[in-house]
């Protein structure tokens, strides 16, 4: 894990920009899943807008994640 960051955050073109990404999505997650249930129970928000909301937010953050990691198996792979 220690070498993944170290690669990541010195060697990756984009990686301290997707680092920062990573961690606002994380941040919005926290922030507004809540407002986005509460728009559902009280409002007249449909279900469907509230999955739709949810899955973009969290598929996001998920992606951003998941993007540089795959990179970095591929790159390790070929190096050995």
């Amino acid at each position: 894990m220690k070498d993944y960051l170290i690669w990541l955050l010195t060697e990756h073109k984009t990686g301290r920009i997707k680092s920062l990404l990573f961690l606002i999505g994380i941040a919005h997650c926290i922030a507004f899943t809540d407002d986005l249930v509460d728009e559902f129970i009280i409002g007249d928000m449909p279900l469907l807008v509230l999955v739709l909301g949810l899955i973009a937010m969290y598929g996001f953050t998920i992606g951003i994640a998941y993007q540089p990691y795959t990179i970095y198996k591929r790159l390790k792979r070929l190096n050995k």
